[in-house]
């Protein structure tokens, strides 16, 4: 059977979209998607080989697909002389000239941003940056050596552990050098992503565009410096412009006024917020912004102390900011309206 050209550039993006996920199986999820011939689906699967987008590993009756990925590498001394839209422009830039314009923003930015935050605040001596794309997506590694972004957090704001820093992330505005930085780099580029993870010794930061869902763990990798991973489709269709609007205020001058914090970043290690302490954490620099979103989801259970000092104490020092508390399953919002009654 003779398929008309549409149905096969649908099979061909369907193998390019499942065969990560199936590198061993592609051929026999496509005949049962589809409900086509072996010897189809391998005429198609050839053609992508020969056109230079996937590549087969292996030989025999198990051959393994992957998508052929092209690399490039960067390794710079770190100095101050360093500019990081040099090197997107001399290095990267024509690689990815030919992507949707919404997602070579989105690759330009997050790249110059990771990249400055290394020149400007890693007090390493190397930059090594690692580019993969292929027929899906396009990804960046941007490495350094230097002192960790959450030791480095944890120093700045004299903070108990190196944990806390995560949190610190999470919320924005966060910058060791208010001058120069905005601290919005990190905030913006992880909710651009698909993926976006920080490691630095044995900890990690992870998150997806579109999500509040952000986690944080200990790390396989006892890393030294900092390795950021950021990760986009080619399809992706979020642009620059929507993500700054979602947490700017209209009503204002232009700019970073409004945040969404996921409160579920303060359980770790399995612990029940109970204190003022916690939440004296939890709200460090809601100050500087206009509406604060805590969004709850995953929270079980919050103490009255924890809650008294959000809602109560908290608002009656900043009447200014916004707080509202999303999420809330029964218990959590029995627990708010309780101390706002006081």
């Amino acid at each position: 059977m003779k398929f008309a050209k549409e149905i096969i550039n649908t099979i061909k993006e369907f193998i390019i979209d499942k065969i990560e996920e199936h590198p061993n199986d592609i051929a026999s999820v496509v005949i049962e998607h589809f409900g086509i011939t072996k010897p189809t689906v391998s005429k198609y699967i050839n053609n992508l080989i020969g056109d230079g987008i996937i590549i087969r590993t292996g030989k025999g009756r198990y051959p393994k697909y992957q998508l052929k990925k092209v690399k490039i590498e960067i390794r710079k001394q770190i100095s101050d002389f360093l500019e990081e839209d040099v090197i997107w422009r001399k290095e990267i830039s024509s690689k990815v000239k030919y992507l949707p314009n919404n997602v070579r923003l989105i690759c330009q930015y997050g790249f110059t941003e990771m990249v400055n935050n290394v020149i400007d605040h890693s007090e390493g001596e190397q930059l090594t940056i690692t580019v993969l794309i292929d027929a899906k997506n396009v990804e960046f590694m941007i490495k350094d050596d230097g002192v960790g972004i959450f030791n480095k957090i944890q120093k700045d704001l004299k903070l108990d552990d190196p944990k806390h820093a995560i949190l610190e992330l999470a919320k924005g505005k966060f910058t060791s050098d208010p001058e120069n930085h905005t601290g919005e780099g990190i905030f913006f580029s992880s909710r651009m992503f698909d993926l976006f993870v920080i490691i630095s010794r044995e900890l990690s930061f992870v998150g997806n565009a579109g999500s509040r869902d952000w986690l944080f763990e200990d790390s396989k990798l006892d890393n030294e410096g900092t390795l950021v991973f950021m990760k986009i489709s080619k399809t992706s269709t979020l642009d620059m412009e929507s993500i700054f609007n979602e947490y700017a205020d209209p009503d204002k001058v232009p700019g970073f006024h409004r945040t969404v914090i996921p409160v579920k970043l303060m359980e770790y290690e399995g612990e029940s917020l109970l204190s003022r302490s916690q939440a004296k954490r939890l709200i460090q620099r809601f100050d500087y912004f206009l509406e604060v979103i805590l969004d709850f989801e995953g929270v079980n259970f919050i103490g009255q102390a924890f809650a008294d000092q959000i809602f109560r104490v908290f608002v009656n020092a900043y009447p200014n900011v916004n707080l509202v508390a999303i999420n809330t399953i029964d218990e959590v919002q029995n627990m708010i309206n309780y101390v706002n009654s006081n």
